[in-house]
């Protein structure tokens, strides 16, 4: 049985797992290095490819979250079908172990301190968060939460909203409760973490009880006890991107009108600037309107269409980078090669594209995967680093290859 999830308008970019600030703050051609430097890769890394699919009983339990989540240069934590969370060795695409039954296109809150952080939910309703072991996948901790909002990692803990929505409850690493914070009276707040510090956004509830598209009141929660400060209300519909130099950064659509045509892609013509301190709100207007998935990397969002076209913005300017049309449908969120200053892509067949951060340039493209799983037309590609090694899911399908020989493909290695 799929999850019930609000309305509140997020871009996935900023609640991928909090291990690392992906944002960043310095532009991506600072210090991009020439592609002819050697790869950087796991020791004993080698080409691979590992289905993430077991067969189980009942239907799969879905939270439309595809791919892994990285540790240490060495590990990998990946969602998968017919189980919760799988350990992968990065180097070899080996599973070291798995965990829970049923899920699909589930990827693991987040990886800290020894700690896996996943999601469970019960046969008879009621959803928790549970803390593993990495080593032994022994369970440490698990505690109820909402089952309409998402679990977030910010410096020092795990920010939850609880199960009668009523309370923002942070934990530690042994599962101790840190401090709780109330929920504004009639809205939904939704727990995320920006910068690594945690935030909250409130939506008014609708007439179902789940929460509107906005306006989001944001609120800013102090680490050390949870005292809220109402910075300020954010327009309907606003994504979330991240944040700049510890300033939390909106995205702000031309217009919030209720479409329900297919294939509809809503406009965004500004971004909106937040201080932490204050509340104080920055406009930076974009020169035009932009359509496309955002995602904000090291001072620059990267809009990504359904038909391949790709948009580079300045975070800090909102001035227009370049655009490239890629041909290539259905491409991931990028993530970014400092080292090789390349943004790379997955799509849903498992084609990977390499393109010049600089200027939106294509650098390579590979061949589709032979056979990446029956769920390859529903599953959210996603493409991830490991050192210098490039991971993807497509489908039931992990797979890596390293950044100067994308083409050598793994051979299909079985789940076991």
């Amino acid at each position: 049985m799929a999850l019930a999830f609000t309305g509140l308008t997020v871009a996935a970019a900023v609640f991928a797992p909090d291990i690392t600030d992906s944002s960043g703050d310095t532009p991506a051609t600072a210090d991009a290095a020439h592609s002819q430097q050697p790869a950087s890769l796991p020791k004993g890394w080698q080409p691979w490819r590992t289905e993430l699919r077991v067969e189980a009983d009942g239907p799969p339990l879905v939270y439309d979250e595809p791919g892994c989540a990285p540790e240490d240069g060495r590990t990998l934590y990946c969602g998968g079908n017919g189980f919760t969370v799988a350990r992968v060795d990065a180097a070899t695409g080996r599973v070291q172990w798995r965990w829970g039954t049923r899920p699909q296109l589930a990827r693991p809150i987040g990886v800290r301190d020894g700690i896996v952080y996943t999601y469970r939910d019960a046969e008879g309703g009621g959803r928790s968060v549970v803390a593993l072991d990495v080593v032994t996948r022994k369970q440490r901790w698990e505690r109820s939460i909402s089952g309409s909002a998402d679990v977030r990692l910010f410096r020092g803990g795990v920010l939850t909203l609880s199960s009668d929505a009523r309370e923002l409850v942070a934990y530690g690493p042994s599962g101790a409760r840190l401090w709780q914070s109330p929920a504004l009276e009639g809205k939904f707040c939704e727990p995320t973490a920006l910068g690594g510090a945690p935030y909250a956004l409130c939506a008014p509830n609708d007439s179902n009880g789940l929460a509107a598209e906005g306006p989001y009141d944001l609120l800013r929660l102090d680490p050390s006890d949870g005292t809220q400060q109402n910075l300020t209300t954010l327009p309907r519909k606003a994504l979330t991107l991240g944040a700049v130099q510890g300033k939390p950064l909106f995205l702000v659509p031309q217009t919030a009108k209720e479409v329900y045509d297919s294939g509809y892609e809503r406009p965004y013509n500004a971004m909106v600037r937040v201080d932490p301190r204050t509340g104080e709100i920055t406009r930076i207007p974009l020169r035009r309107p932009v359509l496309g998935k955002p995602t904000l990397l090291h001072g620059t969002v990267y809009f990504v269409r359904p038909n391949g076209m790709v948009t580079a913005v300045a975070a800090d300017s909102g001035r227009e980078l370049w655009q490239r049309s890629t041909e290539t449908e259905s491409l991931s969120e990028p993530v970014l090669s400092r080292r090789y200053g390349q943004l790379y892509f997955a799509n849903r067949f498992g084609r990977l594209l390499a393109l010049d951060v600089a200027d939106g340039k294509e650098e390579w493209r590979t061949a589709a995967l032979n056979d990446p799983g029956t769920a390859a037309e529903d599953a959210e590609p996603r493409v991830l680093l490991v050192k210098d090694a490039i991971v993807a899911t497509a489908g039931d399908t992990a797979f890596s290859v390293r950044p100067d020989r994308p083409s050598v493909h793994p051979s299909a290695r079985p789940s076991s």
